[in-house]
């Protein structure tokens, strides 16, 4: 018998339901608003930022909690802090991270093309295995989540993640959030 020890490293995507909606919003935010220095975070990474306001994205977002709420079989409050918008030139990437203490976080892909950065996890106990081990097993230690334009993904926000660097000279263009979980 085979078992999965913990459930706790996971995630969840698809097809946003208002995915035109979003990218049509996302496409129609000036480039003008970027403005690196406010964002607290994202030192080590090279991508440009624009910080936008949660009331303004309720009614882009909703439509995708309640989408989770059907595939995790569960309803609840949540408390949504600003989202942000990643834009990611050629050779841009963002290191590995986490979003921690936040609950769950988010990502909306807008686009998506040749030679685009990649989404993935890392396992923050990747040093835990022997080498031998993880052959036998099949471990991997990266985990890449493939994408496509319109899709949105959902994860704890204490997973590790990153992007690696985008090699196309169309901007990558990802709306990202995260909330908490409410009693």
């Amino acid at each position: 018998m085979n078992r999965v020890l913990f459930q706790s490293n996971f995630y969840v995507k698809f097809k946003a339901p208002n995915s035109q909606e979003l990218i049509d919003y996302i496409e129609s935010i000036d480039d003008s608003l970027i403005n690196n220095q406010i964002f607290n975070w994202g030192k080590m990474c090279s991508s440009d930022k624009i910080a936008l306001k949660s009331q303004e994205l309720m009614k882009f977002i909703s439509p995708n909690i309640n989408e989770l709420y059907e595939r995790l079989k569960s309803k609840f409050f949540y408390n949504l802090y600003d989202p942000w918008l990643n834009l990611y030139k050629r050779k841009d990437f963002q290191e590995i991270h986490a979003h921690h203490p936040c609950h769950l976080s988010s990502v909306f892909f807008a686009n998506d093309g040749e030679g685009f950065s990649k989404f993935y996890f890392s396992d923050r106990h990747s040093n835990d295995i022997h080498p031998k081990l993880g052959k036998l097993i099949g471990y991997k230690p990266i985990n890449v989540v493939e994408y496509n334009r319109g899709d949105i993904l959902f994860f704890p926000s204490y997973l590790l993640h990153g992007i690696t660097p985008h090699n196309s000279d169309t901007i990558r263009k990802t709306l990202s959030f995260n909330f908490d979980i409410l009693d």
